[in-house]
């Protein structure tokens, strides 16, 4: 058996640069009469394996049948997968898996993905010319947006101290190194930690956590409670705003590019900016060679909750090919 794969980079036009991604296509001939889901092609272990074997940052597994194709009301199965752990959303693969599918029709502008935190509605952004190529595609992003009390622990001290960051101060951190940070769930088994830096200075010293285990940088159960799951740090630094009072610059630490995180990050920072439809932009990935750029749109409604989310963003084709199971 073998199945068709292509890389992409995303958040980006530019090959090389944005957040690499690989998409693994499934054709289905039909549907699973018991649970109304597709039939699956694949275990849970093979899709693991490819997971690991292509070691990016996450693949994502589109399933696809002659009606999802057809008719745009028939939403597409994906399965998002680390090298570790499957996902139950993530920003960059449900982009790079909308803009994919985009490609794939000249007259249809929209169509759903069916992912493990709900269904999400993709609109294509066209070009500027009626025969390009679709540039950029908008989801909403499925939330069960939370914040957190902040959070401090012993590790997460040691991560910001000096025996892990050489190159920063203590003044270098908004908090501090001992100070609790803020902590947000854009859904119920995936959360960040964000961690505010003074100025882009600190950011560009701020060093990869290549050594740290994934048990150093999760947090506590007991802190997340019902939330708990998946959960990493998020560094970030607040440029001065630009254009208009609702749109901001934000530069992440985190991977070249991830669409939850920066989803997290704004939601949170809207809720403190307050009442309104809020804009954003963050860039993403300089200091590692893979400059990103990532539109998110929050709404915060008049209980001071957010009640929506979309991202924007583009991608590039890098890679295609045939893999043996």
């Amino acid at each position: 058996m073998s199945v068709s794969f292509q890389t992409i980079d995303v958040f980006t036009h530019t090959r090389f640069l944005g957040n690499p991604l690989a998409i693994i296509i499934l054709h289905h001939s039909d549907l699973d009469s018991d649970s109304n889901r597709l039939s699956q092609s694949l275990t849970q272990q093979q899709k693991q394996l490819l997971a690991r074997e292509f070691n990016l940052s996450e693949t994502v597994f589109i399933h696809t049948t002659q009606g999802n194709y057809d008719d745009p009301n028939e939403p597409f199965l994906i399965d998002i997968f680390t090298t570790t752990e499957e996902l139950p959303f993530a920003g960059h693969p449900t982009i790079g898996a909308g803009w994919f599918l985009a490609q794939q029709w000249k007259t249809r502008t929209g169509f759903t993905l069916s992912t493990k935190a709900g269904e999400i509605l993709v609109k294509k952004l066209p070009g500027k010319r009626s025969n390009e190529d679709v540039k950029f595609v908008r989801l909403r992003v499925p939330i069960d947006f939370k914040t957190h009390p902040p959070y401090h622990s012993p590790n997460l001290s040691t991560l910001k101290s000096k025996l892990h960051q050489s190159q920063l101060e203590p003044d270098d951190y908004v908090n501090g190194v001992d100070g609790a940070e803020p902590v947000a769930s854009i859904v119920k088994g995936m959360s960040f930690v964000l961690i505010q830096l003074q100025n882009e200075l600190g950011l560009a010293k701020f060093q990869p956590l290549h050594a740290i285990t994934d048990a150093q940088l999760r947090i506590s159960d007991d802190h997340l409670g019902d939330w708990k799951g998946f959960s990493s740090l998020y560094v970030f630094v607040v440029l001065p705003q630009v254009t208009n009072s609702h749109s901001s610059i934000f530069d992440g630490f985190e991977d070249p590019a991830t669409g939850s995180a920066a989803s997290t990050l704004c939601g949170w920072l809207a809720v403190q900016k307050g009442i309104g439809k809020w804009r954003f932009e963050v860039i993403q990935g300089v200091e590692i060679g893979r400059e990103s750029r990532i539109g998110v749109f929050v709404d915060v409604d008049e209980n001071s909750v957010v009640s929506k989310i979309e991202l924007v963003g583009g991608a590039v084709k890098v890679l295609d090919g045939r893999i043996d199971i």
